[in-house]
């Protein structure tokens, strides 16, 4: 063989082994670039799947706070109520007092004029 032959089938067999290294590497770009694609969407869909969690507790708390918020208005509703109750009850107290007092003054009066006139036919019958 000639040195002409021998170095194309020397070139040849280079060619042949950068085109398989060149394959393989390309077939392990792939493979990692599919592998680092999967790592990342299960640590998106991760996330995504806390959030929708999250989201979850968070609208099971704010229907349970929007109950307590109910009861809580219904149970003031109440309280309102009593106290207005209570309130009219001590004006009324207050009236009857006041009436008491009209009455006791009242009474007082006319036991002064009854004695004021008794005393006055005391006075006629002893003269």
């Amino acid at each position: 063989m000639s040195d002409l032959t021998l170095l194309l089938k020397n070139h040849n067999q280079k060619k042949a082994e950068i085109k398989r290294n060149n394959e393989q590497i390309r077939k392990n770009a792939v493979q990692a670039t599919n592998e680092l694609t999967d790592s990342i969407t299960d640590y998106v869909n991760e996330e995504v799947s806390d959030i929708f969690v999250k989201q979850k507790e968070l609208e099971q708390q704010s229907k349970r706070l929007a109950n307590q918020v109910t009861k809580y208005i219904n149970q003031t509703q109440q309280w309102l109520s009593l106290v207005d109750n209570f309130n009219h009850s001590l004006k009324e107290l207050g009236d009857v007092k006041n009436w008491a007092q009209i009455m006791e003054h009242d009474m007082k009066t006319v036991m002064t004029t009854l004695e004021f006139v008794h005393q006055g036919k005391n006075s006629n019958i002893a003269s």
